[in-house]
């Protein structure tokens, strides 16, 4: 498709419903047995495939929904054999940190050292080294949403990354990736939210990430007279070793803030900014070794004690801390902050916030409120089972509701996933695929601020936007040398081949990648398209037309329908 194609779609594009909110009829009747598989799938999976379809009307609806919920029953050892091609994934934090060693530190016999004699060059190319883990994350992220059939698990594991974001940029969290999402996010996704929780706030990366690993006993909450208590931290509050006062100790606020507001109570819950504070102090202490202990203490520091979890009781707050009105310590060191988080987890806002969140990722942008009610008593009558939650949703009028098909736009992760997904696609260059993703706006672990990349249609439409994922869609179906993957429309379906007939191929391309769910308006447009010369590859005055498929498909992956989840 030339540039001017492609360009020419944005003239409409913008006054249709894929900019705009859904119309909404007083009353629509129910879904058909067709539409409720395509909820199914659109919602519970990265998007369906033809044989996804079979499948669900092989074993039936709820079945499929059961079978989800239970990841570990399912085979997947064809998506696990993909994935040994990136041996990063499975490697401890302190195995790839000596693997990819940061240009100043040279390892020797297993004993980081410094590296002053380093240059510019030499830096890069550490740097260059280290991001290989970035590609072997991105390559098998994609390749478990296209080819696992644990879909469910990866859609929740992509849902709480989001929730507990890190990025990949942020001091050590480069060499801390892989485990926290292989042994915090994903084998919690779908099981309590306390354990998930407790998993993250028990994480290096996180505690990296919003600096709780430098938060310690603080002189501004401390009475002087107090402060003898803690002789070391005195000491370093004081002077550092040019004598000069030290600035990074004390207490870091970032990690309490950032769990009351965004994991947990949310927003405007009525926590006040000394319950910040008293968190942060609770929390005080929770850090973990680096791999400067081994080189600090070569005879006694154990290689297995790098990059994990850490309770510094010298420099925790023994003092007293009221949060959200309870009492918590003195002197109870970690199991302050294990209450605060037992007491975070009961909060009836706590419950609101994960349902709503729950309900925007499976329902919509604004889902109802009596269904946000009805999952948060879930989530309290339960303690926080994640599986419940999800039940009560997949089970509700409103998942099946005729106003909720297809009301949610797909992030440009959902998109490229669910084009992979219908065109049967073999994904061949995974870091294609994610260079297209950071053209729309989704870098994968690259996030940078702590909420995540966003979940509603307001983050995603706009006119360049679509055009970058109408450019995905032709490299895909084109199976151009710079495509992710190779894809084979005649396998796919007999049908779709070039001809000069362009309304049986678009209408066979509605067949297959909508199941016919193609509104009028799309349908009137793409027809009308079959007219521009850019399309039937014609001058004005011929009259012999000529339809390449992978154009039409192109159009019909860049629909406002196919938008749509």
């Amino acid at each position: 498709m030339k540039k001017a194609l492609v360009l020419s779609l944005l003239l409409w594009i913008p006054c249709s419903l894929w900019a705009l909110p859904r119309p909404t009829a007083p009353k629509l009747p129910p879904l058909s047995k067709q539409q409720q598989m395509i909820q199914i799938l659109n919602r519970l999976t990265f998007g369906p495939r033809l044989q996804d379809f079979v499948y669900i009307q092989k074993i039936g609806i709820k079945p499929f929904i059961e079978e989800q919920l239970y990841p570990e029953k399912i085979d997947d050892s064809q998506c696990d054999q993909m994935l040994t091609q990136y041996p990063d994934l499975l490697e401890s934090s302190w195995d790839l940190y000596q693997k990819y060693p940061p240009a100043n530190v040279l390892i020797v016999n297993g004993i980081p050292q410094k590296n002053d004699k380093v240059n510019e060059e030499q830096k890069k190319e550490a740097n260059q080294r280290v991001r290989t883990i970035l590609k072997q994350m991105d390559a098998a992220k994609l390749t478990r949403v296209l080819y696992s059939k644990r879909q469910l698990q990866e859609v929740m594991t992509d849902f709480w990354f989001n929730h507990f974001n890190v990025t990949f940029e942020k001091n050590r969290i480069k060499w801390l990736l892989p485990g926290y999402e292989r042994d915090v996010i994903r084998v919690n996704a779908l099981g309590n939210f306390r354990d998930l929780l407790g998993a993250v706030a028990h994480s290096p990366a996180m505690l990296d990430y919003l600096d709780n690993v430098v938060s310690t006993v603080d002189p501004r909450y401390v009475s002087s007279a107090d402060m003898g208590e803690y002789p070391m931290m005195a000491a370093m509050a004081k002077t550092q070793p040019n004598g000069k006062p030290r600035k990074n100790v004390g207490l870091n606020e970032n990690y309490a803030r950032e769990l009351m507001e965004l994991h947990t109570l949310g927003v405007d819950s009525g926590y006040t900014q000394q319950d910040v504070i008293e968190v942060a102090r609770t929390l005080t202490g929770w850090s973990f070794d680096g791999p400067n202990i081994l080189e600090k203490y070569p005879y006694n520091a154990n290689p297995d004690d790098v990059f994990r979890f850490k309770f510094r009781a010298k420099m925790h707050d023994r003092g007293t801390k009221t949060i959200l009105g309870q009492t918590f310590g003195p002197d109870q060191g970690e199991l302050e902050g294990e209450a605060v988080l037992d007491m975070l987890c009961k909060q009836p806002a706590t419950a609101h916030f994960i349902a709503f969140k729950l309900c925007r990722r499976f329902i919509s942008d604004n889902p109802p409120e009596t269904l946000v009610k009805n999952v948060a008593a879930t989530f309290l009558k339960t303690n926080g089972d994640i599986r419940s939650c999800l039940r009560t949703i997949f089970y509700s009028k409103e998942f099946m509701g005729p106003h909720n098909y297809r009301a949610k736009i797909k992030t440009p992760l959902e998109f490229v996933a669910s084009a992979l997904r219908v065109t049967n696609a073999q994904l061949t260059q995974p870091e294609k695929a994610a260079q297209a993703l950071n053209l729309m706006g989704e870098n994968l672990y690259l996030c940078e601020p702590p909420t995540g990349y966003p979940d509603t249609a307001a983050a995603w439409v706009y006119s360049s936007a679509l055009l970058d994922r109408l450019n995905f869609g032709l490299q895909l179906l084109s199976n151009r040398p710079n495509s992710s993957a190779s894809v084979d429309l005649l396998k796919l379906d007999s049908d779709l081949k070039s001809g000069n007939d362009g309304r049986k191929i678009l209408n066979r391309f509605f067949k297959v990648f909508l199941k016919d769910q193609v509104s009028d308006n799309t349908q009137k447009v793409l027809t009308k398209k079959l007219s521009d010369p850019e399309v039937s590859h014609t001058l004005l005055d011929d009259k012999k037309k000529s339809f390449e498929a992978a154009q039409l498909g192109a159009l019909v992956l860049g629909s406002p329908d196919f938008q749509r989840r």
